[in-house]
């Protein structure tokens, strides 16, 4: 299945569109409005108190998904992190994203922004580090992304790891960081100031920041072993290329550390969303390249002839992430 899903553009376009729709018919029969802003999300706030319907929320949550998933293929694909005739990041981001969504949510918003920050810190020649206003532009995302669910200033955690595999380690440097974490935040400060809202903005940041959940949710049997074969198969394949990068160019290394790194942040964020089923969205970039490098021909070829039954092993995987994601 999966030589047939590499070698045909087509087909990969409809199974990714047949996967998109089984992943998201029931929230598009049923669907569920916008969930209530939660603590400190100004941006978010904006959104929700424009008044989407349910069914158009729904609907502009799978594009997001997929236009998102495109996009990302996109850019591993230019610099060549994945072969470039290949939609499988896209498919693997559609699943993480799509397994346990139901609507628009601040989650949703923040991995699209991602991919953007991701974006700014490939490198495409052998200049081994970013320009600062690409230091600038990631900061101001992930001040972005805070102002629409706050937990997700972890993203900041991920970038200070990439700072040590890009050695950002001048002044300069932190000063453009700084300001462009602040950008996004210092309009807000102004609007809260004129209108006597500062103090109690920041109330609701350390209050919202404070509240952790520590526990699991309800779920039913079957969906919790989905979720658990969906997370097995991403730290899998997370080992499984971290221990490969020293096979590859050094620019490689970066830009598929720079994409893994994200996992740093999306385990810091799980702590504001309960600790099993596991929200696979905080886990959707990383996955997409890891999943992708595991199921690519290259690794498949490394099988003995002899063991023709262990290659078929990655088809029977294959079908078995689809199907655990619908069943999320």
């Amino acid at each position: 299945m999966l030589k047939l899903f590499e070698r045909n553009t087509g087909l990969q376009v409809i199974i990714i569109l047949v996967v998109a729709v089984l992943l998201w018919i029931q929230p598009l029969a049923h669907p569920e409005p916008m969930p209530a802003p939660d603590g400190f999300a100004p941006l978010y706030s904006l959104i929700y108190h424009i008044g989407l319907s349910p069914l158009v929320a729904v609907i502009l949550a799978m594009l997001l998904v997929l236009l998102g998933g495109f996009f990302l293929n996109l850019i591993m694909t230019n610099v060549g992190l994945v072969s470039q005739n290949s939609l499988l990041p896209t498919l693997f981001y559609t699943l993480f994203m799509s397994a346990q969504a139901t609507t628009l949510t601040p989650m949703l918003l923040v991995g699209v922004l991602a991919i953007s920050i991701i974006k700014m810190l490939m490198l495409h020649s052998t200049l081994l580090t970013i320009s600062s206003d690409k230091i600038f532009g990631i900061a101001a995302l992930i001040g972005i992304c805070s102002l629409i669910y706050l937990p997700s200033v972890a993203l900041l955690a991920s970038y200070l790891l990439v700072v040590v595999n890009y050695r950002l380690y001048s002044w300069r440097d932190w000063m453009v960081l700084l300001l462009g974490l602040m950008a996004p935040f210092l309009p807000l400060w102004a609007v809260q100031y004129l209108s006597d809202d500062l103090a109690a903005g920041f109330v609701s940041m350390g209050d919202t920041l404070a509240t952790t959940h520590f526990h699991a949710h309800p779920v039913e049997t079957l969906p919790a072993i989905a979720n658990g074969i969906l997370l097995g198969t991403f730290l899998i394949s997370l080992f499984t290329v971290w221990r490969k990068l020293g096979e590859k160019t050094v620019v490689w290394q970066k830009n598929a550390t720079s994409v893994m790194l994200l996992t740093v942040a999306a385990i810091a964020v799980l702590l504001y969303s309960g600790l099993y089923p596991i929200n696979l969205q905080y886990f959707a970039i990383p996955f997409a390249l890891c999943a992708t490098i595991r199921f690519t021909p290259e690794t498949r070829r490394r099988m003995p002839r002899q063991k023709q039954w262990r290659r078929n092993l990655y088809d029977y995987l294959f079908i078995l992430i689809i199907v655990s994601a619908v069943l999320c």
